[in-house]
């Protein structure tokens, strides 16, 4: 899982600006969301970034911060505003993450959220992305996060990249499948994933990387497991500095508009 900075590892100092907001959804639903800034604004592009099962928390408002260290402004927004907070004792995965019932009620949660209804938030959120001054968005998902990054890739217009770190490439019947939709994802991936995740094979890994028709990157890390990322941990450290300096060389590459 992902967990919170100050419990495993040092936290990103504040943005230049940030400040939590309210995205009004296509259906009249106020979804919170976290925005980060850099000095620059919106001018150099932005990173939408899609949670995991865990949702709105402090570990993807400090990646936020992060990203504007690299010169993009950074969102988070909360895709289970509609369904509500976990109970205060499991809103913290590094704590609650390996307890079966904090699994079960973030799971539980999280099968609530449609994928169509997610695409239809994440259209809006990138369309005000776009009307506030970012020319270029990209986005990156994480564990459930990176499936839906991949359908984002699909089916979302206007993005300019797409970042799916330890994404699902199969999903349950009724969910979107990376792997049905790789053959309308049309603009550029990394994808990143860990060799020791079980739930990740890698004949799906290849399979989805031969269907992809588009600008790629795949990277797997041997040995490293699903939610790999983490702060200030020495475990897998290679992997994580190696993931990190891919995806924001990634993200310069997209987001700077062709010259």
């Amino acid at each position: 899982m992902c967990t919170a900075p100050g419990d495993d590892g040092p936290r990103a100092g504040p943005a230049v600006r940030e400040e939590e907001r309210t995205l009004r959804a296509g259906d009249g639903a106020a979804l919170r969301e976290f925005v980060a800034q850099p000095a620059t604004g919106f001018r150099r592009g932005a990173v939408l970034i899609i949670h995991d099962v865990w949702g709105y928390t402090d570990f993807y408002k400090d990646l936020a911060r992060r990203i504007t260290g690299q010169g993009h402004a950074a969102v988070l927004v909360d895709f289970f505003g509609r369904q509500g907070d976990l109970p205060e004792p499991m809103r913290a995965p590094e704590r609650t993450g390996s307890k079966p019932e904090a699994v079960a009620r973030a799971v539980q949660r999280a099968q609530q959220l449609s994928d169509e209804r997610f695409l239809a938030d994440m259209q809006t959120a990138m369309d005000e992305l776009r009307a506030r001054g970012a020319d270029r968005v990209a986005s990156w998902g994480f564990c459930m996060g990176g499936r839906l990054a991949y359908a984002a890739g699909a089916r979302v217009r206007g993005l300019a990249g797409t970042v799916g770190y330890y994404g699902f490439l199969q999903a349950e019947p009724g969910r979107l499948s990376p792997l049905q939709l790789a053959n309308e994802i049309h603009i550029p991936v990394l994808a990143v994933f860990g060799g020791a995740d079980p739930g990740i094979p890698a004949d799906q890994i290849a399979a989805f990387a031969d269907a992809l028709n588009t600008d790629k990157e795949f990277v797997t890390y041997p040995g490293a497991p699903h939610g790999f990322l983490r702060y200030g941990t020495t475990d897998h450290k290679a992997a994580i500095d190696d993931a990190l300096a891919r995806t924001f060389r990634f993200f310069a590459r997209v987001l700077t508009p062709p010259s």
